[in-house]
């Protein structure tokens, strides 16, 4: 029987999730698991390899895979999860919808408010509702996305951007 490109992907998900749930115990790239084994995937796993004395190739041989589940295992309790922020058929979140998604949205709006107090505030309800449609099209009056109000991928993706960039300055004043 023949190894399937699904099964493939199913394999590079696993070996994500296994880098995932250790970059929260060790220095790693956070990875959201794809089942794409790009440049980014190649980068964990090089940098997996060099901490635990592996030859650093950045590709996943039978040693460093048993090696990957085998700190997994030992390190990540209880496991990580990763949000599937856009599961299949949704592209955007926008006003009538909720749910989790909605929710982790509207914190992020909330957390943003310190770097950028003119955004609207936000309940935390998980109802995308016309306060957070307002909040996000604020958000991205700073950024050169359409000011929609719409959540889509690149939306989501500079919110994520933003706030780590807040949490890092946040971080930083902390320290010093």
């Amino acid at each position: 029987m023949a190894y399937t490109e699904l099964q493939k992907r199913q394999h590079i998900r696993e070996l994500q999730m296994f880098l995932h749930g250790i970059s929260h115990t060790a220095p790693l790239p956070h990875l959201i698991p794809d089942g794409i084994y790009g440049v980014q995937t190649a980068e964990a796993v090089r940098q997996f390899q060099q901490q635990n004395h592996l030859p650093e190739t950045g590709k996943a041989d039978t040693e460093t895979w048993n090696a990957l589940a085998q700190a997994y295992l030992q390190d990540v309790w209880p496991p990580t999860m990763h949000l599937t922020l856009f599961p299949t058929g949704v592209s955007a979140y926008a006003p009538g919808d909720s749910g989790s998604a909605v929710f982790l949205i509207q914190g992020i709006l909330q957390a943003l408010r310190a770097a950028f107090p003119e955004i609207y505030p936000v309940a935390s309800s998980g109802t995308y509702d016309a306060a957070t449609q307002h909040a996000v099209r604020q958000f991205q009056d700073y950024t050169p996305l359409p000011s929609d109000g719409i959540v889509d991928a690149a939306t989501w993706n500079h919110l994520l951007a933003a706030l780590g960039e807040e949490i890092h300055s946040t971080a930083h004043i902390r320290r010093t």
